[in-house]
């Protein structure tokens, strides 16, 4: 399998479960079946006590809401448009 971008891997998280609604979490152990998370996005920012790919993720997420191919439901929770 090609490895995909993490735009298109969390893309095809919701489109895998298209009713579903996603968390942070969630999403973030569902895209590693399409995405591989690097050594540097593994480790804990040194800001917050959460992986670094949890940042990305949530970024990648809003991106998305603005692009109108997910919509928020209330904090944390996102589904496909």
């Amino acid at each position: 399998m090609r490895k995909l971008s993490l735009k298109s891997a969390l893309l095809k998280c919701f489109e895998d479960e298209p009713k579903n609604i996603f968390g942070i979490q969630e999403l973030c152990a569902k895209v590693q079946k399409y995405y591989t998370f690097t050594e540097f996005q593994m480790e804990l920012d040194p800001k917050h006590p959460q992986p670094r790919y949890e940042h990305e993720v949530k970024s990648r997420i809003s991106k998305l809401k603005t692009e109108r191919k997910i919509v928020y439901l209330a904090r944390n929770q996102s589904k496909l448009a």
